[in-house]
């Protein structure tokens, strides 16, 4: 095969097969400090405090301990995202109310 002819083949490639994306979605912004937030998830504990592990990864520690419920209840945390708390895992949700995992929208 001719060089030229190999040549344009893979310049043609190297255009059409780029890594990056023109287009890339910008990061999903998660809740902020002071959102109220209703978040579905699974009960877990920590050293000083009992935890909320979403489903999508993220981690909430509970500023209530939830003393009725067992670790691997999936519950529907609702609350405010506060910064300080005695916890280590942060943010940390002040708890409003608990219901059944499946009343999260």
């Amino acid at each position: 095969m001719p060089r030229f002819p190999l040549l344009v083949l893979l310049m043609v490639l190297a255009v059409f097969s780029r890594c990056d994306s023109p287009h890339s979605a910008a990061p999903k912004q998660g809740p902020k400090i002071g959102d109220s937030v209703q978040l579905r998830g699974t009960l877990s504990e920590d050293v000083d405090c009992r935890l909320l592990k979403c489903d999508d990864g993220s981690v909430y520690s509970l500023t209530s301990g939830l003393g009725n419920y067992i670790n691997g209840t999936r519950l529907c945390v609702r609350g405010t995202l506060i910064e300080t708390t005695q916890c280590l895992v942060q943010p940390s949700i002040e708890v409003q109310s608990v219901r059944a995992w499946s009343s999260c929208p």
